[in-house]
């Protein structure tokens, strides 16, 4: 399936891929319900793609851009996005517990009631998405901020390591003495958070 143009096909409940998929251009297939778990996924544009409840588990996904996609309840546990950027995609209810986004841009992306558990944002934008519900021993480490909200939500053990915090803004939310500490010593508005009392 590499180096190729798909427009329009359904792959829905594809499996055993075992090989590397790049360098390909897909528009509007459908991969709903598909095994992709392990993959190298390199190079490749994918644009008003339905993967909803698709296993990535383990997969590399390198160089991409990812764009208007829905990846609705996916496992993305232990999964990397090395400078890929994925704008306006749909996240709902997916796992990123262990996932790893790197060195690319994460912006426009609904997260809702996505798992975010030892999940990693390194040298990353991060832009016009909402973070909600508990991120637990979570990593941001030199990424960019740009009108980035963290509502409802609680913040345990989780690691802010970068330039400046000060366009967050947090509303109604909770966090551990570690986090408080991390995120005033970056300056972040700490109005809308309460120390959690656990």
């Amino acid at each position: 399936m590499s180096r190729g143009n798909w427009l329009d096909a359904d792959f829905s409940g594809l499996k055993n891929l075992n090989e590397k998929f790049s360098s390909s251009n897909m528009q509007r297939c459908k991969f709903i319900g598909s095994d992709m778990s392990g993959l190298l996924l390199k190079r490749n544009n994918v644009d008003h793609c339905d993967f909803s409840g698709s296993d990535f588990t383990g997969s590399d996904i390198q160089s991409s851009h990812l764009a208007n996609n829905s990846f609705k309840n996916c496992s993305l546990i232990d999964a990397e996005f090395y400078e890929s950027y994925a704008s306006s995609c749909d996240f709902s209810g997916a796992d990123f517990t262990g996932a790893q986004i790197t060195s690319g841009g994460f912006e426009k992306n609904n997260i809702t009631d996505a798992v975010l558990h030892h999940t990693s944002f390194t040298n990353s934008q991060i832009s016009d998405i909402i973070f909600e519900g508990t991120l637990e021993d979570c990593y941001f480490e030199n990424c960019e901020f740009t009108k980035v909200t963290f509502q409802n939500a609680i913040l345990i053990n989780t690691f802010f390591k970068c330039r400046s915090l000060k366009k967050i803004r947090f509303i109604d939310c909770q966090a551990d003495r570690i986090t408080y500490e991390f995120l005033k010593s970056g300056k972040a508005d700490l109005s809308g958070i309460t120390l959690l009392t656990i």
